[in-house]
């Protein structure tokens, strides 16, 4: 019997450590979905004499149902995004080819791109997945000290939007993005850097969850 129960202990050792061993190699992410969608009821820009909260949604895909856990790597785009108006505190638009701005539609500058940049947590108990949204393009309109300016910004390498899937790590389902960052203006004349945060709830277009694993 007691040769039975170290035969038992032993094997239970070593189906914990191939477990472990296999966490430790796996180097690719999986998700449910393929398509997604964030809605920010409030993503908000500071730098102007007022917070401009404007309520905006974001569209995008995956380049296929499993990334690899490498940082930089371009995993999908950005292929829509709307803003839902009058803002407060200001104006904002995106540049997507839809939206008009003083008589003029704006050009289009999407697909935006989507980069895998690290993961919070110890496998398999991942907390967050981090992003980097770079090309993203949006012009602001407030007042600065009593003066009216449009200023236009537009996400690079050097100064992205950036922030986590924030995921549940019982039901492996991703709950909501935080994406903000710093960004200069490109358009000069007094346009501030602004700082840019938004957290909203990650779904499936249709409204549905999306799980990620680890493979």
């Amino acid at each position: 019997m007691r040769t039975r129960s170290k035969l038992l202990t032993l094997l239970a050792a070593v189906a914990v450590l191939a477990v472990a061993v296999g966490t430790a190699n796996a180097g690719r992410f999986s998700t449910s979905e393929q398509r997604f969608r964030i809605t920010w009821s409030s993503f908000e820009l500071g730098g102007f004499t007022e917070l401009i909260r404007c309520r905006v949604t974001l569209e995008g895909s995956f380049h296929s149902r499993s990334f690899a856990k490498v940082a930089e790597a371009l995993v999908g785009y950005i292929t829509g995004g709307t803003i839902a108006h009058p803002c407060t505190g200001g104006e904002q638009w995106l540049f997507n080819g839809r939206e008009v701005q003083n008589g003029t539609t704006l050009a289009n500058t999407l697909p935006w791109h989507l980069r895998y940049e690290s993961f919070s947590g110890s496998l398999p108990n991942i907390t967050e997945l981090s992003f980097k949204v770079v090309g993203m393009r949006l012009l602001r309109e407030s007042e600065l000290f009593g003066i009216r300016l449009r200023c236009t910004y537009t996400t690079t390498a050097a100064e992205p939007f950036r922030g986590p899937w924030r995921r549940n790590t019982t039901s492996r389902v991703v709950t909501e993005f935080e994406l903000g960052g710093a960004v200069r203006s490109e358009s000069g004349g007094g346009c501030p850097t602004s700082n840019f945060i938004g957290t909203g709830p990650i779904t499936t277009p249709a409204g549905g969850s999306i799980t990620v694993t680890l493979i």
